[in-house]
């Protein structure tokens, strides 16, 4: 079984010790549990590692109690699905985390036991026990947990993954997914959660091909149009134009108008709510400078980086840099070999690591 456990403080990867038909090796899972660290432990292990991407409260019963809690995650095509059991607790992710982490993929949440409300923005709502539900990590949130135990259910997306669904995506955010597709779409998640220590290797692509087609079949529906919104569409491409081309100097409005087919106006009008064209290059940069300084197969300096995401001038990355995340690129690239000195390493099991990854 190929899987990498952690409790705690990360443990080595698990993995077959010997050869094995392609057809019967199991596919890689992670494997995050609390069990067999002390209880006055396991609340801030279970913080630190499975979610360091929230701001979680303490739940209910004193540390003494303890915090029984696993989850396991296994990646399929670009897809990352995250399946728990723990204890209710309430928890939030804030404008300030977002910065910091750069995460902002789509999520279809289900809670299969225990009661979750939610907030953002001008958006509550409480999620109906087996319903899939769309959220984003790009959005600001607070959320509730009540009952006994959480059983809990995440499909993570990484935005512009999937294109075709972008829009669809955006247009039913905070939406529940009914009607029989939406029933389609918890049935084929739940049961793969149940069985994902069966998964093989070569499943995963084809469990890739059966959850597009899934969401698709619930999104489109739940985005109150059989044709995605134009504007989400434009958005989409606009992006995904951006992410190509990061390390071109002449990467800006204009030239992004051009690429795009578009004019300058229009352009301006479609970024105007997300803080301006320059805005979100700037930060689509700094976050790919930020993924190649956290990767520890990268060899190149940190100016050859800054390089490749764009940036040509240090003295601009480097405060660009600690205005976004809070350090320096240095400091950035020195956190995995800082662990236990003060700074804040990224294992690479993690849920982190996991979703940066995706």
């Amino acid at each position: 079984m190929n899987t990498s456990v952690f409790q705690g403080r990360a443990d080595a990867p698990v993995r077959l010790a010997g050869p094995a038909p392609a057809s019967t090796v199991t596919a890689p899972r992670s494997v995050f549990s609390t069990a067999g660290l002390p209880p006055h432990q396991q609340f801030d292990a279970w913080r630190h590692q499975a979610v360091p991407y929230l701001r979680v409260d303490a739940p209910a019963p004193g540390a003494a109690a303890g915090f029984h809690a696993t989850a396991t995650a296994l990646r399929f095509g670009p897809f990352l699905l995250y399946a728990a059991n723990l204890p209710a607790y309430d928890h939030a992710r804030s404008a300030a985390q977002i910065r910091r982490d750069s995460l902002d993929h789509w999520m279809i949440a289900i809670c299969r036991r225990g009661v979750q409300r939610q907030r953002s923005g001008d958006a509550s709502l409480t999620l109906r026990p087996g319903i899939p539900y769309v959220f984003s990590m790009a959005r600001a949130f607070e959320a509730e947990r009540a009952g006994d135990e959480i059983d809990w259910i995440t499909l993570h997306v990484a935005r512009d993954a999937v294109p075709e669904l972008e829009a669809a995506f955006a247009a039913a955010l905070y939406a529940p997914l009914g009607g029989a597709a939406g029933s389609l779409l918890a049935s084929f998640l739940g049961g793969l959660c149940d069985r994902m220590e069966t998964v093989t290797e070569v499943d995963l692509p084809h469990l890739a091909t059966a959850a597009q087609a899934l969401l698709q079949a619930a999104l489109i529906p739940a985005s109150g149009s059989g044709a995605p919104q134009i504007e989400q569409l434009q958005l989409a491409r606009l992006r995904r134009i951006i992410r190509h081309n990061l390390g071109a100097a002449t990467l800006r409005p204009g030239r992004l108008a051009a690429m795009a087919g578009m004019s300058r106006s229009q352009l301006y009008r479609l970024f105007e709510p997300l803080g301006g064209v320059a805005q979100v290059i700037q930060r689509e940069r700094l976050r790919q400078a930020r993924r190649l300084l956290s990767d520890p197969a990268e060899r190149r300096d940190i100016g050859a980086l800054a390089e490749a995401a764009g940036f040509f001038d240090p003295s601009s990355f480097s405060r660009a840099f600690r205005r976004e995340f809070g350090c320096t690129p240095s400091e950035m690239r020195m956190a995995p070999t800082r662990a236990g000195h003060g700074a804040a390493p990224v294992a690479s099991n993690t849920m982190l690591a996991l979703l940066r990854d995706l």
